[in-house]
């Protein structure tokens, strides 16, 4: 039985995941990991995408996206697809890649927004796969805080903005939010 249509995606901010098909790694290197980033920015450019953040997992990534009226959907769909076959291809196997549908959270207040953010550059410390968050490289949190610039792809003004105008206090703000989590309360948003 076909599974029932997405329903409508609004314009919005969402925390998009998606898993692999049980433990399968949906990255087994870097030479993966590059090609799932260069697809996610082509994807970006074609579909008017601003990503806000992403961290790429063993099993399964995060999107943080901006999106417009119903266009998550066709990017999603080109992006899993394309890699998937790519995947499939390059490692000589057969079957699904992905697990079951991606799942797209719509962000709903500021404070949703900076847990979100946090939550997906501490993802890889929570899974034991680094001591702290700026020591993972395939995700956007260290180009976010300027210790990297690899994913061109990212736009970070949007977190930084909430941490104040002056540059270099908001990226010392945003580490003491992500990085240590005794310190980091939600900032309001900076007038």
């Amino acid at each position: 039985m076909a599974r029932p249509a997405r329903g409508e995606i609004h314009a919005g901010t969402y925390h998009v995941t998606h898993r692999s098909a049980g433990p399968i790694l949906m990255f087994r290197d870097d030479f993966d990991r590059t090609d799932f980033c260069v697809r996610v920015a082509r994807v970006i450019d074609k579909q008017r995408w601003l990503c806000r953040a992403f961290c790429l997992m063993p099993t399964h990534y995060h999107l943080f996206l901006d999106v417009d009226e119903n266009e998550l959907q066709a990017g999603m769909q080109y992006l899993n697809g394309t890699y998937a076959q790519n995947f499939n291809r390059r490692h000589r196997r057969s079957g699904h890649l992905r697990g079951d549908r991606y799942f797209a959270r719509p962000v709903e207040s500021d404070g949703h927004m900076l847990q979100a953010f946090r939550y997906i550059a501490r993802n890889p410390v929570a899974a034991g796969l680094c001591e702290q968050p700026q020591d993972w490289i395939w995700g956007s949190y260290r180009d976010c805080v300027e210790l990297d610039s690899r994913f061109g792809f990212v736009t970070h003004e949007p977190i930084r903005a909430y941490f104040g105008s002056d540059r270099a206090k908001a990226i010392q703000l945003l580490r003491a939010f992500v990085e240590d989590l005794e310190a980091g309360s939600v900032p309001r948003r900076a007038a």
